[in-house]
């Protein structure tokens, strides 16, 4: 079989941050003086910073305002990620065993480059990923499929043979605008969100290498 490419988002598929980062996003709030918005936060998990500022204040902002506030919504996350973060049940395994397999594998997300380099460490990913692209590396965030081109190009795989499993609407689109093939997770989403995935697991311990190869190749 030709070389592979597993790309995971982070947020979500690799991690349940969901509730980290909603933990930061009200401590982020409460500086500002004002309450979460959680409907707002279950809209937007999963897209950048800088598309959601400007809807938590409700009006458009600078870019040094918008990023002024980004990092210190990503700083509070990471020290509450710290203690709290863990991976997905089933995550280490699947990465172990494509790995063992002989595919390329890599982290396409629209987090920042920050919390990248914090987390994979952390969760001891670092020997496992060929590559980890983050908000800083492209110029257009998902549903534009840059990151999981990137990630693509810095593991020298043609999008044809890369597998991108994401749990956000924005990222299935992504993938599929990038020529690559989506596994949708269902774990903050419905089924019906996630059109156009070729398959629909609940967790990413549901899914086996040899399932990966069998979505890549049509043969499932």
């Amino acid at each position: 079989m030709e070389v592979c490419a597993a790309i995971f988002d982070l947020d979500g598929t690799l991690v349940d941050s969901a509730p980290i980062h909603a933990a930061a996003w009200a401590g982020l709030c409460a500086e500002l003086g004002q309450a979460m918005d959680d409907d707002l936060f279950r809209r937007t998990f999963g897209k950048a910073n800088r598309d959601i500022i400007p809807e938590l204040l409700g009006r458009p902002a600078p870019l040094d305002e918008i990023e002024r506030l980004s990092d210190r919504k990503e700083a509070l996350y990471r020290e509450l990620a710290a203690s709290r973060l863990g991976l997905m049940d089933g995550a280490r395994a699947l990465l172990a065993g494509l790995a063992a397999e002989g595919w390329r594998l890599a982290i396409g997300s629209s987090t920042p480059r920050a919390n990248l380099d914090f987390i994979t460490p952390l969760l001891g990913l670092d020997g496992l990923l060929g590559a980890t692209v983050g908000m800083e590396d492209v110029a257009a965030h998902k549903p534009a499929p840059d990151v999981f081109l990137e990630a693509a190009r810095r593991l020298g795989v043609p999008p044809p043979r890369c597998l991108v499993f994401e749990d956000a609407p924005a990222g299935v689109q992504a993938a599929l605008a990038g020529g690559m093939t989506a596994i949708g997770l269902l774990t903050h989403h419905p089924p019906e969100a996630l059109a156009g995935a070729r398959a629909l697991r609940r967790a990413l311990g549901d899914i086996t290498p040899a399932d990966c190869r069998a979505w890549l190749t049509g043969a499932a």
